[in-house]
């Protein structure tokens, strides 16, 4: 799945991790993930944008939700169903990884914004996290498209709100940000489209 993700997807990724291990928090949670992807140059930093959200916002936003970020999830057995609904078993993925080079070899990856991705670091992904990258990946399908950019990451993360609508990130953090889910999809959407008509002239 990795492999599919786009240079800006990738460093919304390691953003978040290093923000995360900056302020000290224990899991890297979906406010995280979004603050990477306003930190970078995508599609899903523009809509942010034009939604009045930007990395200052969401750093704001983290310093109102300490102490709460690194709770564990309390629905990780319907989060693990549901990626193993879409084909994605993190811990296969793990043991594959662990086969080839050893191991503990994800946490020997050296967590740089600029630098290598780094899936784990030395914290790991809560669940709503996890899973928002794995519906970033079913975002992607259900669009046609062979990549994984930061505009299907924020639709993971999206997602990830509808299916826990009394979690810090859906009914905090969004809310906070004055960000509606159903508006940002829709603008994101809209984004892609254009994108693609510019990428195609004539058509």
């Amino acid at each position: 799945m990795f492999e599919r993700f786009t240079d800006k997807a990738r460093k919304a990724v390691s953003l978040a991790l290093a923000k995360a291990k900056e302020r000290g928090d224990d899991q890297i949670c979906p406010v995280h993930m979004l603050y990477g992807l306003t930190a970078t140059d995508g599609v899903a930093a523009q809509v942010l944008t034009v939604l009045g959200v930007d990395a200052a916002a969401v750093e704001r936003e983290l310093g109102r939700a300490s102490g709460a970020l690194g709770a564990r999830d309390e629905a990780a057995d319907g989060d693990a169903q549901a990626l193993a609904a879409i084909g994605i078993d993190l811990d296969e993925i793990k043991r594959r990884i662990e086969e080839s080079f050893g191991p503990g070899a994800l946490e020997r990856v050296p967590l740089t914004p600029n630098g290598p991705l780094n899936w784990t670091g030395r914290l790991p992904l809560n669940d709503q996290a996890k899973l928002s990258l794995a519906l970033a990946l079913k975002e992607a399908r259900a669009l046609h498209h062979h990549y994984i950019g930061t505009e299907h990451m924020l639709l993971g993360l999206l997602r990830v709100a509808e299916r826990h609508p009394r979690g810090d990130f859906a009914a905090a953090a969004l809310p906070d940000l004055g960000l509606d889910p159903a508006t940002v999809r829709d603008r994101v959407l809209t984004e892609v489209t254009q994108i693609l008509r510019e990428q195609r002239p004539g058509r």
